[in-house]
C-alpha cells in the first residue's frame, strides 16, 4: 500500500548558496521580481516533460545545456506519484510522494542539486482538480478507503460524490468492466481473492478493489458485490450514471474538493515542505477551471508558499481578461501564443481562404455553428452525466418554487446554455454577487439559447437565474461543467471538424475568424499586437508566454509555416486542389472514405510538417478523426473508416505524383515559415512576460499535437549546435535558415542570455513602446522596445514583402544612442533607420544600447 496522503516526507533543503524558493516579499509584480538566476521570478523557463523514459537523473543531465542556454529556471511536469506507467503525470495516486518511476525523492534530490549547481531555479507543474483512480486502485489510498468504507470513509470529503442519485444510492459507479457485470461474472471474469495482508478484495483483471469488512461471501461473488459502497459495471454506463465528478470525460481521473482545507492541506503538503526548503521555486497549477472557487483556491496558495512565482492553466477566450482578483503571476501563455499567430496570418485572404474550403470540402457551416453543434453533441454522449446532474440540482429548485416546469425541458435548455457559453466558465461566487463580465457571459448565452429554443424561455430564465444567484451547488456545479464542454466541444471536437486554416485551431484560438480590424484599417494586426502587450506589461508583467507546450495541436514552426499558405491563397488552391485530385484514386470507392474535409486536413498537416514519417502520420490523423467524431469515435470506433483512412495515408505517401506536388509546393514555403518562426519567437522572448520554451523548440521542430510533441529530444545536438555559434554577437557569421535549426538557436540563446544579464529591462518595473514604420512595407515590419535599452524587430507576412519587392523606403525611429545587434554584430545609430540595413544580414534583429 502507497504512503497515507495525509502525510508528507521531505526531499531536504536545497545546498546553501542556492535560489531561495520562498517568494518575493515584494509581491509578484513589487520591486524584487527581478528575475535573476537565484530569484524566486523567472526571467525564462524551460519545460521538460518526465516520464519512464526521461527521469529527474536525465532532466538533472541536460541542465549544464540549459544553462548555458539562458533559462533561469527549469520548468518540469509533475513529480508526484503517478499511475504505474504514466507518460505525463498528470494522474497522480499519492500526493505524499515523489514519483518513484522518475527517481523518487533521491533523484529529485540530485535533479535540484544540478539545478543550484548551474544557478537555476526550479518550477513544477501541479495538479489540483483531480487524481487517478489507479489500476490497482489500492495505490491510491484516499481512493481505496472510500471505495471500502463508502461515505463513512475519511476521505469521502475528498471527492465530489453524489451519494445520492436516484439511480445509485450509497454507491459510487465504478465503469470499468468490458461487458455488462452478469456477463462478466458468468465468464468468471470477476473474483475473490486475498491481497497480501490477508483482506479480501475483487479482482478484475489489473483492477483490484476492496471488500467492506463483514461483507464477503466468499461462494458468492456477485452477492458480494451487492454488498459494496461501489457499484462495478459496464464501462458504457459512465455515459449515463456516472456519479462522481471527473476530469472532463476521464472516468479514472476523479474530481477533488479542494475547497475543503483539509483537503487542500493534505494534498499540497509535500510540495509545500518543498517550497519551504528552497527546492521548489514556482508552480504551474493545472486546469483550475475545475476548482469549485479558484480564487479563493490561489489565495490559499499564495499564502501557503509566501507568494511564490504562480502561473495558471487558464484559457482566455478572444477579448476575455484573467479576473485581477486572482493571486498569480498570469497564466500559462496559451493568449500569448494565439496573438502570436495571429500577427503572421493575412487577413486579406479570409474570403478566398473561405471559398476554397467550401469548394473542396464541401463543409458550408461556419465555425461558430460547428462548434455550438460539437458541443451539444458531448452533451448528449461523453458529458450526458454532468448534464443530467445539473438538471436534477435545476428541477429541485423549479419544484422549490412550484414552477410548472419539466425534467425533459430543463435537460433541453441547459445544454443549449451550455452549448452557448462563450469562455470556459464565468467567475460567480457562491453567495457574492456576480462580477459584470461574469454576468455578461451568462446572460448573453441564456440570449443566444432563448433564440435557438423559444419554446423553453421559462426554463433558460430558471436556468438563468440559478446561475446566477442560485443554490451553491447549483452555482458550482454550473460553472465546473462549462470548463469541460468548451474543452471537450470545441478543443477536442470542433477544432478537428473546422479546418479552414488549421494554424488557427489552437488551444483558446478563434479559427472562425482571420485577424486583424475591420478592412483598411493600417497596421490592423500590429495594433492589436502592441495593445495586448501595453496591457500584459500594465496588469500581468510576470505572466507566462509561450509558443508551443506538451498540449499545442501543433508545434510553433508547423504553425509558423502553415501562416504563410495565407498569403498564397491561389498557389495553395492550386496546389490542394491537386493533392485532393491526385488523393481520389486512393480513396475506398463505396463509401468515399475519406471523407473531403478528413483529405483536406490531411494535406494542410503535410504541408505544414512536411517531411515526416508515415507511422506519425497515421497517428496522428487516427486521432483527428476519432476526436472529430464523425464517423468514428474513441468510445465507438468505425474499423471500416478508420482503415480506409490509414490506406489512403499509405498510398498517397507511397505515390510519386502525390509526392512531387506536395514536396514541390513545400519547398516554395520552407525558407519563408522558417523567416515566420525567428520572427514569433524573438517577439515572444522579448515581449512582457517570463518566456518558456518547450523541450527542443529551440531548433526547427515539426510535431503535432501529443503524443507526437513529446518525443526525445536530442539534446547533445543541440548544445554542440550551442558551441559553435560562438558567446559573442559578431563573433561568427549569423547561421543560415538551413536544416540543422541553427538560426533558431541562435535567436533563443542571444536572447534568453540578455533576459538573464538584464532582468530589470524585462520584468515588472519594465517599459513596453511600439515602435512604428513608416515607408511601402511599415505593414510588414514590427518593433518595440523594452525600458530604452533593448529594440526588437521582425518582418511580418513575408511572401507579400518578398512580391512587393522587398523593404525599399521602409524605415523604423530608432530610439537615441549607439545600438549593437545581438545576432549579427552589426552596429547602427539611433534615430531614422532604414529597415532594409536592419535586417541586412539575419531575418531578425535584437538591438541593444552600447551608448
Amino acid at each position: 500500500m502507497p504512503t497515507d496522503p495525509r502525510g508528507g516526507s521531505g526531499v531536504g533543503a536545497a545546498p546553501a548558496g542556492g535560489p531561495g524558493g520562498l517568494g518575493n516579499p515584494g509581491g509578484l509584480g513589487g520591486p524584487g521580481a527581478g528575475g535573476e538566476p537565484g530569484r524566486a521570478v523567472p526571467t525564462a523557463t524551460y519545460r521538460l516533460q518526465l516520464s519512464m523514459e526521461f527521469s529527474f537523473t536525465d532532466a538533472a543531465v541536460v541542465v549544464p545545456y540549459l544553462a548555458t542556454l539562458g533559462i533561469t529556471h527549469l520548468y518540469c511536469s509533475p513529480v508526484l506519484e503517478a499511475v504505474d506507467g504514466s507518460t505525463h503525470g498528470y494522474d497522480v495516486v499519492d500526493h505524499g510522494q515523489i514519483s518513484p518511476e522518475l527517481g523518487g525523492q533521491a533523484g529529485f534530490r540530485r535533479l535540484v542539486t544540478a539545478c543550484r549547481k548551474a544557478g537555476l531555479g526550479l518550477v513544477v507543474d501541479l495538479v489540483p482538480n483531480h487524481m487517478a483512480m489507479a489500476a490497482p486502485e489500492s495505490a491510491n489510498t484516499a481512493w481505496w478507503s472510500v471505495l471500502r468504507e463508502g461515505a463513512e470513509s475519511p476521505y469521502a470529503s475528498w471527492f465530489d460524490i453524489d451519494w445520492n442519485s436516484p439511480e445509485n444510492p450509497g454507491k459510487i459507479v465504478i465503469p470499468v468492466l468490458g461487458d455488462a457485470l452478469g456477463t462478466c461474472l458468468a465468464r468468471g471474469e470477476i473474483r475473490l481473492a486475498t491481497d497480501e495482508d490477508g483482506a479480501w478484495v475483487v479482482v478484475y483483471h489489473d483492477h483490484v478493489l476492496p471488500v467492506a469488512d463483514g461483507t464477503v461471501d466468499p461462494d458468492d461473488v456477485a452477492a458480494t458485490l451487492e454488498r459494496q459502497h461501489y457499484r462495478l459495471c459496464f464501462w458504457r454506463v459512465a455515459g449515463t450514471e456516472l456519479n462522481y465528478r471527473r476530469f472532463f470525460d476521464i472516468t479514472t481521473l476523479a474530481g477533488l474538493r479542494q475547497e475543503d482545507p483539509d483537503v487542500f492541506a493534505a494534498t499540497h503538503r509535500l510540495i509545500l515542505d518543498q517550497i519551504r526548503a528552497g527546492a521548489i521555486d514556482g508552480l504551474r497549477i493545472d486546469h483550475p477551471d475545475g476548482l469549485a472557487d479558484p480564487e479563493e483556491y490561489l489565495r490559499r496558495l499564495s499564502e501557503a508558499t509566501g507568494g511564490a512565482w504562480t502561473v495558471v492553466e487558464k484559457i482566455l477566450e478572444p477579448g476575455e481578461a484573467l479576473p485581477d482578483t486572482w493571486a498569480c503571476a498570469g497564466t500559462t501563455g496559451y493568449d500569448a501564443l494565439n496573438r502570436l499567430t495571429r500577427l503572421f496570418i493575412d487577413p486579406a485572404s479570409a474570403r478566398a481562404f473561405s471559398t476554397l474550403y467550401t469548394e473542396v470540402t464541401d463543409v458550408r457551416s461556419d465555425f461558430a455553428t460547428i462548434s455550438r453543434q460539437a458541443k451539444i453533441d458531448v452533451l448528449a454522449g461523453a458529458l450526458r452525466p454532468e448534464l443530467d446532474r445539473l438538471t436534477t440540482l435545476a428541477l429541485t429548485e423549479a419544484r422549490r418554487r412550484r414552477a410548472d416546469l419539466t425534467r425533459v425541458g430543463l435537460h433541453e435548455a441547459l445544454a443549449e446554455v451550455l452549448a452557448a457559453f462563450p469562455v470556459y466558465r464565468a467567475y460567480v461566487r457562491p453567495g457574492a454577487a456576480a462580477t459584470l463580465e461574469a454576468r455578461g457571459h451568462i446572460v448573453r448565452a441564456c440570449a443566444h439559447a432563448r433564440e435557438s429554443l423559444p419554446l423553453r424561455a421559462s426554463e433558460i430564465g430558471l436556468v438563468e437565474e440559478l446561475a446566477l444567484a442560485g443554490p451553491p451547488e447549483f452555482v458550482v456545479r454550473f460553472q465546473q461543467t462549462a470548463g469541460p464542454v468548451m474543452a471537450k466541444g470545441v478543443e477536442d471536437t470542433a477544432f478537428y471538424r473546422y479546418g479552414r486554416m488549421i494554424a488557427l485551431n489552437e488551444v483558446g484560438g478563434s479559427p472562425g475568424d482571420f485577424p486583424g480590424f475591420p478592412a483598411g484599417h493600417p497596421h490592423s494586426a500590429v495594433h492589436e499586437f502592441h495593445e495586448a502587450n501595453t496591457t500584459t506589461q500594465r496588469a500581468w508583467p510576470l505572466t507566462m508566454t509561450t509558443l508551443s507546450t506538451h498540449d499545442t495541436k501543433r508545434s510553433e514552426d508547423v504553425r509558423a509555416r502553415l501562416a504563410v499558405l495565407t498569403e498564397d491563397p491561389d498557389g495553395w488552391g492550386e496546389a490542394v486542389r491537386r493533392l485532393l485530385a491526385l488523393g481520389e484514386r486512393h480513396t475506398d470507392i463505396e463509401h468515399g472514405w475519406p471523407d473531403r474535409p478528413t483529405s483536406y486536413l490531411l494535406a494542410q498537416t503535410l504541408v505544414g510538417a512536411w517531411p515526416l514519417p508515415a507511422d506519425r502520420v497515421r497517428q496522428y490523423m487516427l486521432k483527428a478523426i476519432r476526436e472529430a467524431k464523425t464517423h468514428t469515435s474513441w468510445t465507438d470506433p468505425n474499423p471500416g473508416y478508420e482503415s480506409a483512412l490509414t490506406n489512403y495515408v499509405d498510398a498517397v505517401l507511397d505515390d510519386r505524383d502525390y509526392l512531387a506536388t506536395l514536396e514541390t509546393y513545400v519547398a516554395s514555403l520552407v525558407e519563408l515559415g522558417r523567416q515566420n518562426s525567428l520572427a514569433q519567437k524573438l517577439l515572444q522572448l522579448v515581449s512582457p512576460g517570463v518566456p518558456d520554451v518547450y523541450q527542443g523548440q529551440e531548433l526547427w521542430d515539426a510535431s503535432l499535437v501529443d503524443p507526437d510533441n513529446r518525443r526525445p529530444v536530442a539534446f547533445g545536438e543541440r548544445a554542440k549546435l550551442l558551441t559553435e555559434l560562438g558567446p559573442e554577437p559578431g563573433s561568427r557569421k549569423p547561421p543560415p535558415l538551413d536544416d540543422t535549426g541553427a538560426a533558431k538557436l541562435l535567436v533563443v540563446a542571444r536572447a534568453l542570455r540578455l533576459r538573464r544579464e538584464h532582468p530589470a529591462w524585462f520584468g515588472a518595473q519594465a517599459t513596453y513602446r511600439p515602435l512604428w514604420a513608416s515607408g511601402s512595407a511599415a505593414d510588414h515590419v514590427v518593433a518595440f522596445s523594452r525600458s530604452g535599452s533593448v529594440v526588437a524587430v521582425a518582418p511580418r507576412l513575408v511572401l507579400g514583402l518578398r512580391r512587393g519587392g522587398g523593404w525599399r523606403d521602409t524605415t523604423l525611429p530608432l530610439p537615441d544612442g549607439r545600438w549593437t545587434d545581438l545576432f549579427t554584430g552589426r552596429r547602427h545609430d539611433g534615430g531614422v533607420a532604414y529597415v532594409l540595413r536592419l535586417l541586412r544580414d539575419f531575418p531578425v534583429s535584437l538591438l541593444v544600447r552600447t551608448q
